[in-house]
């Protein structure tokens, strides 16, 4: 019994002990970033070449001009039209830009009408910091 208990007590401190050795990042505050969503028409022709060459899968990356950043993120091959992307949210922090979409479906007789590209280009200022796409 006493060994037990000399077992559990171990096992205790050696868990406290991890525990207390976990690093933890606190990202300071959060603030929204101003943007505008780019018309197809309106997009750099290097820029909307490479869109076309991914097209087919899904993708996201960033293409930048001087002081202008652009957020790609496409949706792939998807099964009929009129689908619509929203930005949920987008923010950033002292090291992170952060962008949250989502695709909008379709109901199911324009599911049958061929195929679509969606994707949504992000116009902004280049922060010059890492991005993670949600």
């Amino acid at each position: 019994m006493k060994r037990y208990i000399y077992i559990m007590l171990f096992m205790m401190t050696l868990g406290c002990f991890c525990a207390g050795c976990l690093r933890q990042e606190k990202h300071g505050a959060k603030e929204n970033v101003d943007y505008a969503v780019c018309k197809k028409e309106n997009l750099p022709k290097e820029l909307a070449a490479r869109i076309n060459e991914q097209k087919d899968k899904v993708f996201h990356f960033t293409y930048s001009m001087k002081e202008t950043m652009y957020y790609v993120i496409g949706y792939g091959k998807q099964t009929g039209s009129g689908y619509k992307i929203r930005v949920k949210k987008m923010t950033m922090d002292e090291g992170h830009v952060y962008i949250d979409t989502n695709l909008i479906g379709v109901p199911k007789r324009q599911q049958e009408k061929g195929y679509s590209y969606p994707y949504i280009v992000i116009k902004s200022q280049n922060y010059e910091k890492d991005v993670v796409f949600l």
